[in-house]
């Protein structure tokens, strides 16, 4: 039987394109991608944060050399749900990336980082030497989380 994606191509419905997951700090932001049918995410790369229109600016870039059409920005909200100076960047980041005409969407990131930087733990790196790995990890871990969540079950 024909997994779904390949049924998909044959019957010429589009792929859904690249997914971008972005976890933006306040000294780099880390980017995830999937692959092209929605299916895998994997850490990309960091990009430094220089201000939220350099950092659209690259995103959209990025965007374009990476054939992505979702952006999943991670959301850092507070422990007990409240949004913080974070969220604000977050919203404005999603809002000049879809004003270029891409869509976007947010995504509860809450102990990503945390995340993140046990599984690097646990792969035995020290966090001291490894932090740009992190950002892209959490990346990776937002898109994921919204993949899973996104997908019919």
């Amino acid at each position: 039987m024909a997994d779904a994606p390949a049924q998909e191509r044959a019957a010429g419905s589009p792929m859904p394109g690249r997914a971008l997951g972005v976890d933006l700090g306040t000294r780099r932001v880390g980017l995830a991608l999937t692959d092209p049918g929605r299916l895998i995410s994997s850490p990309h790369s960091t990009i430094p944060m220089e201000g939220e229109a350099a950092v659209a600016k690259s995103l959209l870039e990025l965007c374009a050399r990476q054939e992505v059409t979702l952006v999943v920005i991670g959301l850092p909200l507070s422990a007990d749900g409240s949004e913080g100076p974070g969220c604000v960047r977050a919203r404005r980041v999603a809002a000049a990336l879809e004003s270029a005409g891409m869509e976007v969407r947010l995504q509860d990131e809450r102990w990503t980082s945390r995340d993140a930087e046990e599984i690097l733990r646990q792969t035995g790196r020290k966090r001291r030497n490894s932090r740009q790995k992190i950002d892209a990890i959490a990346a990776s871990l937002i898109l994921s989380e919204f993949l899973r969540e996104a997908s019919p079950t």
